[in-house]
């Protein structure tokens, strides 16, 4: 990251898609018989010059322009030496192409779309209950029609007056249905998995939905409530467990331990954080005073429901619960904050994330492989995938099936973009990527495979276009490019150099001797002791000129707390207030008393006139002037080997005020 940042500082000249659309192709100047045009410079002119600095003055232009020359002399230098055939760089490059293709090879209206209906979900909260009947996602379609049959006798059932609670925990193949009769509680966007989530907030309250399929199979499913979003809060909690098969005279003993707590907290006898400390059974969260991280609407984390419905009614931050009972035990809980709903402009990047992760990020993707398969002419030959299939056998859900040699033919599966993929491409795509796998049949994994291999396919071409269809994508990858190349180059020309030039660094230092002073020192001894009696003898014996050292040794007795310590040095105004303050002339300050355990004195030894810096002591200085030094002479040089002209005329066009 350090060296991504040190490129982005480096290059300057950044592209953006929102830069304005500039075709104006005069050349404005050349660098070493290389053209520069007009839509060149102002691209970069608009996008560095921001906050209205971009105002076309002949001062601002003339600036920019000389920035930008040096820079291209520097990428041609760098093209020159064939920085770009190194392979590091080319495969920091090829990294760099592959992570920002990524949010290319999307349906980027589609994906705005996703975001905008999460945050409108994360708004509200619902409250579902489902049905669901197993199918593999891939099932054949004898198996598929068996579970839609049944999911359709299970909705006609309700529908004829059954209780939905009853069906569920009698039918539903989802085995919490027994206990909880098909409710799963309160959730809101990314609580579940897409398809799921999009039929749950079409529904109204108590409306009961159409067979709909996910990757489990068919649910019926039913809308029980909706609330707006509660948000998150911040908590921090006091548990007294309780077993979880204990009885209720157990259970009333650790309610009266809770209600004492509760009443010392209340009066103000102890704080909430102590008796959590005291108290608390939860090990995890006891030496933090009980704080939990934050949970509720669109979090990752959620608590049981009566964990959150009580946390949620505290109304200020500090507020706290009565003893709060779960299937843990019983809890007081605390308020430390609370947050809403953020505003869509500050949750965008955020959710942008979340939906890229997410299942939903597929329907994105999808709509771009049918535009890629309908814009490139993709034909496929079904019989020919049949044919294959017939000589696949079980140990492809093993993960270990090698095609036989006659699969490994040309026989074409489909065509995209004029070029022709055959059963020998798809053979090698499967003996690389498969795995075992127990979740599907043998057909299903084909299916499973082959899909994937013609996706694969559609997202390689158009990834391999992106730079003629998208001049953002080709303005950043050059960017970066760029970036990379000059940041290798500067390193070794400039950065590297000067620190490792030690001899060019001292001269550099005496051919600007007056440039690193020091201007009036005072060298002083300060001697500080955790004891009044040691610092009086301490004073004592340096009134008789004894050193620090011997003081040092004559009055540290080991074993004792009671020490004293000097530090030595020469001092500017303004580097050590202590030094600042006494006055600056040889000979023994009075002992000063800092605090009740601290004393201190000082020695001033000499003033010390204005002298020379050594390289040492201003070398972080020196070798930032000295790589400054370094790269005027060398750009001094790479004009005199690549001249630059400008024309004038066309520059003058350029000039607004």
């Amino acid at each position: 990251m350090k060296k991504i940042a040190a490129i982005y500082s480096l290059v300057l000249f950044t592209f953006s898609a929102f830069a304005q659309n500039n075709n104006d192709s005069r050349t404005l100047f050349t660098a070493g018989g290389d053209k520069v045009t007009v839509s060149d410079f102002t691209y970069v002119y608009n996008k560095n010059n921001v906050n209205n600095q971009a105002d076309y003055s002949e001062k601002s232009l003339r600036d920019y322009l000389n920035l930008y020359e040096n820079f291209r002399l520097k990428v041609k230098e760098a093209e020159a030496l064939h920085l770009d055939t190194i392979v590091s760089l080319k495969s920091e490059l090829e990294g760099y192409r592959k992570q920002l293709a990524k949010s290319y090879l999307t349906d980027r209206e589609i994906s705005d779309k996703l975001i905008t209906e999460a945050y409108e979900r994360s708004k509200t909260e619902v409250n579902a209950s489902h049905i669901l009947v197993r199918c593999d996602e891939n099932a054949n379609p004898a198996d598929t029609l068996v579970a839609f049959k049944k999911i359709t006798a299970l909705r006609k059932r309700i529908e004829k007056g059954e209780a939905f609670e009853k069906v569920a925990k009698e039918s539903s193949e989802d085995p919490s249905a027994k206990t909880n009769e098909g409710n799963i509680g309160w959730f809101t966007v990314f609580g579940t998995i897409y398809p799921f989530e999009t039929v749950t907030y079409t529904l109204k309250k108590g409306e009961l939905s159409q067979p709909v399929r996910t990757e489990f199979g068919y649910h019926l499913v039913k809308l029980n409530d909706s609330r707006a979003a509660r948000g998150q809060i911040h908590a921090a909690h006091l548990l007294l467990r309780f077993a979880e098969k204990s009885t209720t005279q157990q259970q009333d003993s650790v309610k009266k331990r809770i209600d004492s707590v509760y009443a010392l907290i209340t009066s103000g006898k102890v704080s909430f954080e102590d008796a959590v400390k005291s108290n608390s059974d939860d090990k995890a969260t006891r030496v933090k005073g009980g704080e939990l991280q934050w949970f509720g609407s669109g979090s990752s984390i959620r608590m049981v429901p009566e964990f959150e419905d009580a946390a949620f009614t505290l109304q200020k931050d500090g507020d706290y619960t009565k003893p709060v009972k779960t299937q843990f035990g019983y809890h007081i809980i605390k308020r430390l904050e609370k947050r809403d709903i953020a505003p869509f402009s500050e949750a965008k990047s955020d959710l942008k994330k979340r939906v890229e992760r997410d299942s939903r990020s597929q329907v994105a993707k999808s709509v771009l492989v049918e535009r890629i398969k309908k814009e490139n002419g993709f034909v496929q030959y079904p019989e020919v995938k049949t044919a294959l299939a017939a000589k696949v056998d079980s140990s492809l859900a093993k993960g270990n099936w090698r095609a036989d040699s006659t699969l490994k033919n040309s026989k074409v599966l489909f065509v995209l973009a004029g070029k022709n993929y055959t059963q020998a491409d798809f053979v090698d795509f499967v003996e690389k990527n498969s795995k075992q796998r127990n979740d599907k049949t043998k057909d299903a994994l084909l299916n499973e495979y082959y899909d994937g291999f013609v996706n694969s396919k559609c997202l390689e071409y158009e990834e391999g276009t992106l730079e003629t269809k998208k001049p953002e994508f080709k303005n950043l990858m050059k960017e970066y490019k760029d970036g990379i190349l000059l940041f290798e180059l500067m390193d070794k020309q400039v950065w590297t150099k000067a620190v490792k030039d030690t001899t060019g660094l001292e001269a550099f230092r005496k051919n600007n001797e007056q440039k690193y002073m020091w201007q009036n020192r005072v060298e002083v001894e300060i001697y500080n002791s955790n004891d009044e009696k040691i610092c009086n003898d301490a004073y004592k014996l340096a009134q008789k000129k004894k050193s620090g050292d011997e003081i040092k040794t004559k009055l540290n007795k080991e074993g004792t707390k009671a020490h004293v310590s000097t530090i030595d040095g020469k001092y500017e105004k303004g580097q050590y207030d202590v030094v600042d303050k006494i006055d600056w002339k040889p000979g023994l300050t009075a002992i000063k008393k800092i605090n009740d355990s601290s004393f201190q004195f000082i020695l001033v030894k000499q003033i010390v006139n204005p002298e020379p810096k050594s390289l040492k002591e201003a070398k972080g200085y020196i070798v930032s002037d000295y790589q400054e030094y370094l790269e005027k002479s060398w750009l001094a040089e790479l004009r005199n080997k690549y001249p630059v002209s400008v024309d004038e005329s066309v520059f003058k066009s350029l000039i607004k005020k």
